[in-house]
């Protein structure tokens, strides 16, 4: 039987294994217990010309070579050195070569034998057997935990596909419910018709035989006498005048026909929603909303600030940022009204790409996936107003435009929830589908000039907050349009964009107090004053909870971002 270090059997050469590579050892250096190739064994004599080194021809005499290191002992670094020392300035366990490369200008290194010593006696040593016995039982509960988790993830699939079928099945159910009723509806209209065209042409040969009778009778009776004649002649003018007539009445029908028209409102929404219904992650670290990871109630506060400079070489002004909106990869998108533009922005708010728009942008949010809808608006004098809503797709970091819709009212701020598009028009806040179709006004308030500045909806879809800009309030509706709260502050003067996370805390910027407030989730108390004017707050517009970070991004006429750290 062949040894294991017969020249037959190839050995690693230990350098290029440290490197990731495999390459054959050709050599064995006694002192160091490494296997070398012929290009590291060059490096390796030029280090240690005393060594001895064995090349392939005394491969038998590798298996006198000292041992490998014990695997308890073994340096991880170094894998054929001994951990022999202890570096005190590092804490941190060494062998030779780790001190030569790393540790030359530390000032306590010691011999582990030592530092070693009554080790058996020290109380951390005694314990550690209890300690990792500890840590093993978490760590197989933690297993059995996610096992667990892995089967009820499992389950809860299957769940969700039952309800998709089911849905699948009732849309199923209601399309040939109108499939049915459509085409009995179309068979009474065919029947109808047929029956007129039966009608039609039983009139006209009954009238068609009574015309041939009548004249046949006139001209048998030639010989007869002037009378029968007579009779004859008129009677025919009678039979003429009520053919003629029928003939008048059947001409007004040229053709007996049917035609259909489509609900187009049928194939728009059915194409405008994506999926069945939204899903939603939780309790999973590091997939959900950073916001999320604090209680509902939490109460943050502030704890330094960035400021991030967006604008670009192309812009003609330093920017007046009026809506800011978070992709799920991180990406930043936000509207530069007085340039014109919707720009793109990367994880560390760097500009990435942009698109110029016809007319002033004013709010911007999130649709889904990479969907942005963004709030286009300018009056003119000549009546040529613009009221529209563009939609945005990003792909491969490219901003393009897809659609838009037009409204017959103002468009300032925009938000989508469920199924539908909620715009604001300054005094009002309505409901939209996806298509454009209004589905009703949700709530007006005509006593001022900005009483529906922006608004933001809670996740579950049930509470809407609005910024009333004129008169400095935010007002709390439910979804159907009533009144919850009204709240006032000092700070809240002139209060403009609004935002709530998905774990329902709220958060206001506001325009003439320079500051950010949280608002707690009823939308009656202030829960903290986070930010003004000495933080670099200065009349702002806009603002968001980044989702990737524990962080506000805020924004408005000075054209820069200011991203407040919060805990």
């Amino acid at each position: 039987m062949a040894s294991k270090f017969d020249s037959s059997i190839q050995r690693g050469c230990s350098p290029c294994e440290e490197d990731g590579l495999n390459t054959e050892a050709q050599h064995f250096c006694n002192l160091c217990t490494k296997y070398y190739c012929d290009i590291c064994v060059t490096k390796h004599n030029g280090l240690y010309k005393r060594h001895t080194v064995l090349d392939r021809k005394d491969v038998k005499k590798w298996a006198a070579a000292p041992g490998t290191v014990d695997v308890l002992e073994r340096c991880e670094r170094h894998p054929g050195e001994a951990l022999k020392l202890v570096c005190g300035d590092h804490d941190q366990l060494c062998c030779h070569v780790c001190v030569s490369i790393d540790h030359r200008h530390c000032s306590s290194i010691q011999h582990i034998p030592d530092v070693a010593k009554g080790i058996r006696k020290d109380p951390g040593f005694r314990q550690l057997p209890q300690q990792v016995a500890v840590l093993r039982k978490q760590i197989e509960d933690m297993k059995n935990d996610r096992k667990k988790n892995s089967s009820s993830l499992r389950k809860t699939r299957t769940a969700i596909v039952d309800e998709i079928q089911a849905i699948r099945k009732k849309i199923n159910d209601i399309l040939d419910k109108m499939e049915k009723t459509t085409v009995q509806e179309l068979d009474r209209l065919v029947a109808d018709q047929e029956m007129s065209i039966k009608k039609d042409m039983e009139s006209c040969t009954q009238m068609h035989d009574e015309l041939k009778n009548i004249i046949d009778d006139i001209q048998s009776k030639d010989s007869s006498g002037e009378p029968p004649l007579y009779i004859g002649f008129k009677k025919c003018e009678e039979k003429i005048k009520q053919a003629k007539e029928i003939l008048q009445n059947m001409s007004s029908v040229v053709k007996y026909d049917l035609t259909f028209g489509k609900h187009n409102g049928i194939e728009d929404n059915l194409s405008s929603m994506k999926t069945f219904g939204e899903l939603n992650e939780s309790n999973v670290f590091g997939a959900q909303p950073r916001s999320s990871l604090f209680p509902r109630d939490h109460v943050f506060a502030t704890e330094g600030y960035m400021e991030y400079n967006v604008k670009m070489s192309s812009d003609r002004y330093d920017g007046y940022i009026e809506g800011i909106c978070e992709l799920p990869g991180g990406e930043v998108v936000i509207t530069d009204g007085l340039n014109k533009k919707v720009k793109l922005l990367d994880q560390e708010y760097r500009v990435v790409d942009h698109c110029d728009v016809p007319e002033y942008p004013y709010d911007v949010c999130h649709i889904g996936g990479n969907e942005v809808a963004l709030c286009v608006d300018e009056h003119r004098h000549n009546n040529d107003d613009r009221h529209e809503l563009h939609f945005i797709n990003i792909t491969k970091g490219k901003l393009v435009t897809t659609r838009k819709l037009s409204f017959s009212h103002k468009c300032y701020g925009a938000a989508h929830h469920g199924n539908n598009l909620y715009i604001s028009s300054l005094t009002a806040l309505y409901v939209y589908t996806m298509t454009g179709k209004q589905e009703k006004k949700l709530y007006e308030d005509k006593t001022g000039g900005d009483t529906v500045k922006r608004f933001a909806i809670s996740n579950d879809g049930k509470t809407i907050y609005i910024t009333i800009h004129s008169n400095s309030q935010l007002i709390t509706l439910d979804n159907l349009g009533n009144k919850l709260a009204t709240f006032t502050d000092p700070d809240l003067l002139g209060p403009h964009g609004v935002h709530v996370t998905t774990a329902g805390h709220v958060f206001v910027c506001c325009y003439y107090s320079h500051t950010v407030l949280q608002v707690d989730k009823d939308g009656k108390t202030k829960l903290a004053t986070l930010a003004g004017g000495q933080d670099g707050v200065h009349y702002p517009q806009a603002l968001f909870f980044s989702s990737r970070a524990s962080s506000l991004v805020v924004a408005g006429e000075k054209g820069t971002l200011l991203v407040l750290n919060v805990r």
